[in-house]
């Protein structure tokens, strides 16, 4: 069971994030490639979509996580394909973190950093499941890095209060 600060800290980051999943389902990235990965990655979001928003709503985890483990089968087909297709790593990440896998949802978003390095959501994401991990000060330095690749300051003002809530969290387990 997490300790309630923890549960605060994860709220608050996670709070500006969690909208990609509350969104409706066509806000998703959508795939624009025609390619194979494109259609293994298209798939793979419609088992994803029928997953969380067909399944899970209704309490229906069965279904929900078979829905899952099909889209991750997709979106690693997708990866197999083309490496690079930082969309099915994204998507990939996503469904990870909603199985609770947070060390494969920290490794693809990881991946999408690489991939993308000025997608500070990815960064934000990245320092979510690291925390998730019990790893605050690998989730600070991603937070760090996310900094170096943006010039918004309100983007940069965001990053340094979640900074701080980690910092928070990270001295409050050492007592």
């Amino acid at each position: 069971m997490k300790p309630v600060f923890l549960e605060r800290v994860l709220a608050v980051i996670a709070g500006t994030v969690i909208l990609a999943f509350l969104s409706p389902p066509g806000a998703f990235c959508q795939d624009i490639s025609l390619g194979e990965a494109g259609i293994h990655n298209r798939q793979g979001m419609e088992y994803f979509k029928k997953g969380f928003y067909g399944h899970a709503p209704k309490n229906q985890a069965v279904e929900a996580e078979r829905n899952y483990g099909l889209a991750v089968k997709e979106f690693k087909a997708a990866i197999s394909r083309d490496f690079s297709y930082t969309e099915a790593h994204r998507n990939l990440a996503r469904v990870y973190h909603v199985q609770k896998n947070f060390e494969g949802a920290a490794e693809e978003y990881k991946r999408v950093t690489e991939l993308a390095p000025g997608d500070i959501d990815a960064y934000v994401n990245l320092a979510l499941a690291l925390i998730e991990l019990k790893r605050p000060a690998e989730a600070i330095q991603v937070l760090e890095d996310a900094k170096g690749h943006t010039y918004d300051p309100k983007a940069l003002e965001t990053l340094d209060s979640y900074i701080e809530k980690v910092r928070a969290y990270q001295e409050k387990e050492v007592r």
